[in-house]
């Protein structure tokens, strides 16, 4: 028995055939919908000078005596000597890391300084260019690309380490003033890594500069130091409080993010994919630019104005939710570099005050410093300032906009306070016995 007569089959047919018609059609628009959003969002980024792909990103040539790249390039293999191997225990110690190395420790670091004479002489010169490009290919597909940048930017990390190593043997030796000339050495090659491109690049940057204002808080608290160097390392820390590092990290992962959304499979294809890449893309680009719209307000409003989000479950849309922390971290990275910039600032200019106001607590307006360098980013308060009988503590509340007291554990508050006293015998005893146990 036939269960469809062809008049029925030709029906179904014509149905079917009238569905997948609208269908087409539908899917047609959608594309055409999502790809006029898209394009009108590129066309307005594009005329604003917006970089738009990794390519967009290459410069052109500089001289190479103006580049820092070029003299950090010389220093790498004596960089990776030192950090890998010659240092590599030192940097191991609880003491050296509370800025206070054995003597056997010094006599290491004077040590491998010495062995390698050529690599401070290439910092300086690397912080002393006017300009950093790190020529990178910028020709190479996205993964391709991102490999080769990380492992780059490991040298920064591996700058800041063994010039803190020279800070910390200057220090040993009574040579204040080169010891900060040192940091603000570390400071300057800070600027020059701003250049880096993506966040990650700006979070390796940033935590170059923690090592940079705790070593400079070390020669702060070390003892007195002339006006003219005082002022040298103002002038320095003045060019670190604006936010184009931040903006630059996330103009440059926009530009990053479209090209690996364009190498993405199946990006191309017509039916369904295409929109939904086409959706998604434009998707990412507010994400960037809400994060941008957010940089000029304060920390506070940004918390509050943020919304809560929930990640996609369908789409292309959760590639987005999921990228979307890793690179908001940078703006309470933002912060908290501001803040300890504008706690040592602060500190500097309480130091240099007149001896006989040396133990009076201050009226911040007093400190010759500009108002916006005495505010708390965070909070958009003034400062906290304690002096405590070991010398003066100045911190900011943190992104939690709790006031701990100075409590820099956990970064519960971030700022600078005189360096912990080494610990007594007894405690020393227990730490060892709570090791063994």
């Amino acid at each position: 028995m036939k269960i469809f007569s062809k008049k029925a089959l030709k029906r179904i047919g014509i149905v079917g055939g009238a569905v997948i018609a609208i269908l087409l059609i539908a899917n047609a628009i959608w594309v055409w919908r999502t790809g006029s959003r898209l394009e009108e969002k590129l066309a307005a980024l594009r005329a604003e000078g917006e970089p738009l792909s990794l390519a967009d990103l290459a410069r052109k040539p500089i001289p190479p005596e103006t580049n820092a790249a070029v003299f950090l390039r010389r220093a790498r293999s004596d960089l990776e000597a030192i950090n890998n191997n010659e240092l590599f225990d030192v940097y191991s110690s609880d003491d050296y890391e509370e800025g206070r190395p054995s003597e056997s420790e010094l006599k290491t670091i004077r040590s491998v300084l010495e062995t390698y004479p050529k690599i401070i002489p290439l910092l300086q010169q690397a912080a002393a260019c006017p300009d950093y490009d790190p020529q990178a290919d910028y020709t190479v597909a996205p993964q391709a690309f991102l490999a080769e940048h990380l492992d780059r930017i490991s040298d920064p990390r591996f700058v800041a380490r063994v010039l803190r190593a020279r800070v910390l043997l200057l220090l040993s030796q009574g040579k204040r003033e080169e010891a900060l000339r040192t940091c603000i050495t570390m400071f300057r090659l800070c600027r020059h890594f701003d250049h880096e491109p993506l966040m990650v690049g700006y979070l390796v940057s940033v935590a170059c500069r923690h090592v940079a204002v705790e070593a400079t808080n070390l020669v702060l608290r070390a003892g007195p130091l002339p006006k003219d160097s005082r002022e040298a390392l103002e002038a320095e820390l003045a060019l670190h409080d604006g936010a184009e590092a931040y903006k630059h990290a996330l103009q440059t992962e926009r530009a990053y993010g479209l090209d690996c959304l364009r190498t993405m499979p199946g990006r191309g294809f017509w039916l369904v994919s295409r929109a939904l890449w086409n959706d998604a893309t434009c998707y990412y680009l507010d994400m960037i630019d809400r994060q941008l719209a957010a940089v000029p307000l304060p920390y506070p409003d940004v918390i509050a104005t943020t919304p809560a989000t929930t990640p996609h479950r369908f789409g292309f849309r959760v590639l987005t939710d999921l990228a979307e922390p890793a690179i908001a971290v940078g703006r309470a990275a933002m912060e908290r570099t501001r803040a300890t910039i504008r706690c040592l600032r602060e500190l500097n200019a309480l130091q240099a005050r007149p001896e006989q106001a040396g133990a009076e607590m201050p009226k911040l307006a007093d400190l010759g410093l500009p108002a916006a360098a005495t505010t708390d980013p965070f909070a958009g308060k003034p400062l906290h300032l304690k002096k405590l009988p070991v010398g003066w503590l100045v911190y900011s509340v943190g992104k939690d906009l709790k006031d701990d007291g100075g409590d820099f554990t956990e970064a519960r508050d971030v700022g600078v306070g005189p360096p912990q006293p080494p610990p007594t015998s007894k405690s020393t005893a227990e730490d060892a016995e709570a090791r063994r146990g």
